[in-house]
């Protein structure tokens, strides 16, 4: 292969990346699983035409710039598609281990091409990909306790954030909202800082204090701006979710039906999100004893469930039915109490189903 046409191969790659950096970074509504998946091929595609460039090149430049490039394309994936959760397919794990064996390189040589404090956030990535927590865990403290200057603040949220999650994920909440909590000090816009509330709030949630998540939650909605880069709607539809389900669990239904409307007509139709707002706003009506809204809402819910048969649909049956009933149209009724009779599905409310099917009979 002639030298230029692999240097001009290789500037079309990181231009290719470059620009779906940004265009992952710019998307401004819900994005959703076909749109992820197509997000995920792309990178997917990058990275092996880089490994296959990387093969071809004799020339150490070229090939560390591939390298940073496939080490850019693990941390992409994680930080804006992922939403730091990390996906740990073969082939990830091999991309992580010879990012690991690149830096150590790096280091040994001096090399320049990374400050130390990107080389230690960019090991602690690929040690997570790699499956190794305790290293990962190293890494993303070391970069925090860094006192070399980070001009964005980019690596040293990223650290906070992925340590919080990784404390998360261990269920040491607290903790965990220790790091979400000085993770703020390096947010750099709006939408960042909103995503850190967000992550914070998660973390009040699961220790109980609603109060305190609510009111997080509240402060990260009114920072989300899908008009200004990084907007990140899984966290934006996640606030609107958690928003709703503290005021429905208090039985303040009016602002739990702001939220959850909001979920509504802002999430993908095919997605479980919208499933659920629509059975909340159903359970919402069935309250107000507005039951033909209730019903209306509960069979557009079932009607766009996509999984396998589960529990919450067989509850979401249930439902209707009681609407149904409560509006004296048994003949509408029976065919839901039927199918949650047939149905193999574990439902604590199956016995009941029967007894209203029998009484109808």
């Amino acid at each position: 292969m002639a030298q230029p046409d692999l240097s001009a191969r290789l500037k079309e790659l990181v231009d290719s990346r470059v620009a779906l950096e940004t265009k992952l970074q710019n998307e401004t509504s819900e994005l959703s699983d076909s749109r992820s998946q197509q997000y995920d091929d792309q990178y997917a595609a990058l990275q092996k035409k880089l490994a296959s460039l990387f093969k071809d090149a004799t020339d150490d430049t070229q090939r560390i710039t591939m390298m940073l490039e496939m080490m850019r394309i693990l941390e992409n994936r994680l930080v804006y598609l992922h939403n730091f959760i990390v996906d740990p397919t073969s082939d990830n794990r091999i991309l992580a281990q010879l990012v690991t064996r690149f830096i150590d390189q790096l280091t040994r040589d001096r090399s320049t091409v990374l400050t130390k404090l990107e080389a230690t956030y960019y090991r602690a990535v690929a040690a997570l990909y790699s499956g190794d927590v305790s290293t990962a865990r190293s890494g993303f403290s070391e970069a925090c306790a860094s006192e070399e200057s980070d001009e964005a603040n980019d690596i040293k949220y990223k650290s906070y954030v992925m340590l919080g999650h990784l404390s998360h994920e261990e269920r040491d909440y607290a903790k965990a909202k220790q790091l979400h909590d000085q993770s703020l000090r390096y947010s750099s816009n709006n939408n960042v800082t909103a995503q850190a509330l967000a992550l914070k709030a998660l973390n009040s949630y699961a220790l109980g204090d609603h109060d305190e998540a609510l009111h997080l939650f509240q402060e990260a909605l009114q920072l989300f701006d899908g008009n200004q880069p990084f907007f990140n709607s899984y966290f934006y539809r996640n606030a609107l979710l958690f928003c709703g389900a503290i005021y429905f669990d208090r039985r303040d239904l009016l602002n739990a039906e702001r939220y959850y409307g909001q979920v509504r007509d802002t999430v993908e139709q095919n997605s479980y999100d919208y499933f659920d707002a629509l059975t909340h706003l159903g359970r919402i009506c069935y309250a107000q004893q507005k039951y033909e809204e209730a019903v209306a809402a509960f069979e557009k819910a079932a009607q766009v469930q996509r999984f396998s048969e589960n529990e919450y649909l067989v509850d979401t049956w249930f439902w209707i039915a009681r609407a149904y009933l409560k509006r004296n149209e048994p003949q509408q009724a029976r065919p839901y109490l039927e199918k949650i009779a047939a149905s193999d599905v574990k439902y604590d409310k199956k016995p009941q189903a029967v007894e209203l099917l029998q009484k109808i009979a």
